[in-house]
């Protein structure tokens, strides 16, 4: 058994969430970003190659000479090189969001069942399984969302903390695709503001420390337009969208999913196994349960 292994089946206030979010991804780091470097390493390439290509495919819309000028430059929008830099940079930033989870969610479950003995191999199974229904219910809470939002702000925000618990519901329960939204709804019951209120916090956290990221490129483009406008040849803002820029910004973009995502993933795990215990009381019942077989 490890000995900084974290009981995850039990109830937690709002602050031992977020206590012992930061406690599992300290005590974990190194395993757990292990097998999500075996799990994203592809993807991550693309989604590198992606970002840093779109980022070039949309610099010329800051000159005011490219495209015909003016109005012009609302041709980009129809051009194919930025159409298929969204396209490409979109496709693989939902497949790195559900190999993320998939990952982390997995790791946890092993990490739950075998008392923090985690074996690789059958996370990295585990999320070749699941892959394709995590996508496929990231596509259909997305589009709940979206039409939630449009309908009123607070449809979406209402709808988005039960479906931010599909995915654990997903691996923990092994329940169906369409079960899980249903499932999510249920579990949330009489628990959203408590709900809300742990996402949120965690959302902000992770917002913070994400952007920590973009501080080399914020000062980078900082220096440049202020070298720029000292020498008096600032006429073009495109020009501080070099390779230098593009550089930072595709590494800071990159990091920025991973810190978010990651920290979402976690706590989302907590979060479920809290309303699971507070429902349930499934840990407890475990906890007795070997307690019997142990006398």
């Amino acid at each position: 058994m490890n000995n900084n292994y974290i009981e995850f089946k039990k109830k937690r206030e709002l602050g031992d969430i977020l206590t012992d979010v930061f406690v599992f991804l300290r005590t974990n780091f190194k395993p757990l970003f292990t097998v999500l470097f075996k799990t994203t390493g592809i993807v991550l390439v693309i989604l590198l190659l992606s970002i840093a290509y779109y980022t070039h495919a949309t610099s010329n819309f800051m000159d005011p000479f490219a495209l015909g000028g003016g109005a012009g430059n609302l041709n980009m929008f129809n051009s194919g090189s930025f159409l298929i830099s969204a396209f490409v940079m979109i496709i693989s930033i939902l497949i790195f969001y559900g190999l993320v989870f998939g990952t982390v969610l997995h790791y946890i479950k092993e990490y739950s069942d075998n008392q923090g003995v985690v074996l690789q191999q059958s996370v990295i199974n585990g999320v070749k399984k699941d892959l394709g229904s995590i996508i496929g219910l990231s596509i259909i809470s997305s589009i709940m969302l979206v039409v939630g939002f449009m309908l009123c702000v607070i449809p979406g925000i209402y709808l988005y903390v039960p479906l931010s618990l599909i995915f654990p519901i997903l691996v923990f329960r092994k329940s169906a695709v369409f079960d899980t939204i249903s499932e999510s709804f249920e579990l949330v019951k009489n628990e959203w503001w408590i709900t809300f209120a742990t996402l949120l916090v965690i959302g902000l956290l992770s917002y913070v420390i994400s952007m920590v990221f973009s501080i080399p490129a914020i000062m980078y483009t900082f220096f440049k337009t202020f070298t720029a406008a000292s020498e008096g040849s600032f006429s073009d803002p495109s020009s501080m969208f070099d390779w230098v820029f593009i550089l930072l910004n595709t590494i800071a973009s990159v990091l920025q999913y991973i810190i978010i995502y990651l920290f979402t993933a976690i706590s989302t795990a907590f979060i479920y196994f809290n309303l699971n215990e507070r429902k349930h009381h499934t840990g407890t019942l475990e906890q007795i349960d070997s307690l019997g077989k142990t006398e």
